[in-house]
């Protein structure tokens, strides 16, 4: 994973050319973890979604997903009804 960071900076400066690297203070996230390969997306969805509400300071303390191994249904439903609402409220707008 560090090698693929290295390399989209390497790519992100060439393409607004600059030769300077940035130093970067990367976070190992601790998360709640999918127990299956069907819900990346909703554990995405809920994961930035608790970022942008708590704050990036939530990824230090290493409390996203309040400390949970998983995600409940009830938090992936909850995800899925906003979603839903959101596409919905955009497409019948």
């Amino acid at each position: 994973m560090e090698l693929f960071a290295y390399l989209a900076m390497v790519l992100y400066a060439a393409q607004i050319g600059s030769n300077k690297m940035v130093k970067l203070n990367w976070v190992n996230a601790m998360c709640p973890r999918q127990p299956e390969n069907t819900k990346c997306g909703y554990y995405t969805l809920k994961f930035m979604k608790e970022i942008v509400e708590e704050g990036v300071e939530v990824l230090i303390d290493k409390n996203v997903g309040s400390r949970k191994v998983h995600y409940t249904d009830a938090d992936i439903d909850e995800i899925r009804e906003e979603w839903a609402s959101f596409v919905a409220n955009f497409i019948f707008r």
